[in-house]
């Protein structure tokens, strides 16, 4: 039963793995319950899935899935927080609750089928989001058509008033 019940956990961390887009590991050590739920709680409103593994089942895990580079980060407690739907959110998230309480540490990531150390999450982290990237992108774009459009209406507004101006001149001479 007990070999059935690890072989159940393995099974259902590789579900939520295989369609991770990203997964950050963290250190949660000195967090108390309370901060472990509210981060639970931060987790979740963002869509990610934050679960407290056992190192050695999610090695197995990690190693079945391709991403044995990884393993070296299980030491120690461990979370793991993956995502889905965005590769900076989790890395988001963490950051943000470990500059709130202090904890937890950052111990490496897998982001878009590359191995982060702590330093580049936290790097990460600071990164806009992908609406706001992309957001940034189509302004960049517009920018040149918007001065070319501008530039024309200012031609355009220029030569109305130079007309007006000469109209003005012939009106107050009649």
């Amino acid at each position: 039963m007990v070999q059935a019940a690890k072989t159940k956990k393995i099974n259902d961390l590789e579900t939520i793995l295989k369609g991770a887009k990203s997964i950050i590991l963290s250190d949660f050590t000195g967090l108390n319950v309370k901060d472990i739920s509210e981060l639970r709680r931060a987790c979740r409103e963002k869509g990610i899935t934050l679960r407290v593994v056992k190192n050695t089942l999610a090695k197995r895990s990690f190693e079945d899935l391709g991403y044995s580079g990884i393993t070296p980060f299980l030491e120690g407690p461990t979370a793991v927080a993956i995502s889905t739907v965005d590769e900076v959110t989790p890395a988001q998230v963490i950051k943000k609750f470990s500059d709130d309480y202090e904890l937890p540490r950052v111990k490496g990531g897998y982001v878009s089928g590359r191995i982060l150390s702590d330093k580049e999450v936290i790097r990460l982290a600071a990164l806009p989001g992908r609406d706001v990237l992309l957001a940034q992108v189509v302004g960049t774009t517009q920018a040149p058509l918007r001065g070319l459009i501008n530039c024309l209406n200012a031609s355009l507004r220029d030569l109305v008033n130079v007309v007006k101006a000469i109209e003005d001149k012939k009106g107050a001479a009649a």
